[in-house]
């Protein structure tokens, strides 16, 4: 069964083609300012060897192509179902910690390469990309929302940037999104981070990993501040971006 695009999605994604080409040495200007090293993706464990044998796809394209998946995001509500969902500096906190209990422990995170920016076209919503008002926003003026423009759009709001302290690499918004429109090839995939520890159930997909993908930095047991607990994302509450930060 196939899965139909949105004339919305369709705008957006022909609007981030036609600025791509020629936003590069903007793109590139903004990854050495900001010093941006990463892109990270969630997905279920037991998605990884397909992505990292078929590349990272699009949930039109999996449906599409009929590739067995599991589905990290059953709504969808930003409607642009040829993008991958991905974000910077941490993983999408807010959706990541819906996944309660054990039930994370069933989930990755994908590391990229940040010049995945440089390769093909991509919308940054500065916020959540479900929001109803950034969606009309997007609709009326998807230029906003692709390429160089939109990338530096998630660094808005410097009066506030500068009283919570946030990093440079740090987008202002948790909720702020990446939206890649084509296939991510699993070359540009870097490093795994699971939450830890290892469960019995998943350890076939353990040993294909070590076995077949020994070349990428794969922590078992996360390093990093990657798996939130779920009290704790209130307090980025007044990152929450507001289309009035485009006067500030």
């Amino acid at each position: 069964m196939t899965m139909e695009l949105t004339k919305y999605s369709v705008k957006l994604e022909e609007v981030a083609n036609q600025k791509f080409a020629g936003n590069k040495s903007k793109i590139i200007e903004t990854l050495n300012r900001k010093n941006i090293t990463n892109i990270l993706h969630f997905t279920h464990v037991t998605n990884l060897i397909s992505i990292l044998t078929e590349g990272l796809k699009s949930i039109h394209d999996l449906k599409n192509e009929q590739i067995p998946h599991v589905v990290t995001d059953l709504q969808r509500f930003d409607e642009i179902y040829q993008g991958i969902c991905c974000s910077m500096a941490s993983p999408n906190i807010w959706m990541l910690n819906n996944k309660t209990g054990l039930d994370i422990k069933n989930y990755a995170i994908l590391e990229i390469s940040e010049n995945t920016l440089l390769l093909q076209h991509f919308a940054a919503f500065p916020g959540n990309s479900a929001r109803s008002d950034l969606k009309k926003d997007a609709e009326q003026s998807p230029e906003k929302y692709v390429g160089s423009v939109g990338l530096n759009r998630m660094f808005l709001n410097e009066s506030l940037r500068n009283q919570e302290a946030i990093r440079k690499y740090v987008p202002t918004d948790l909720q702020s999104e990446l939206i890649f429109f084509n296939k991510i090839d699993a070359d540009r995939i870097r490093k795994i981070h699971f939450p830890g520890p290892k469960i019995e159930s998943f350890t076939d997909i353990y040993n294909k990993l070590n076995q077949d993908f020994a070349h990428l930095n794969i922590e078992f047991e996360c390093k990093h501040n990657y798996f939130y607990k779920k009290y704790l994302n209130t307090k980025f509450d007044g990152r929450r971006f507001s289309l009035s930060w485009d006067e500030i």
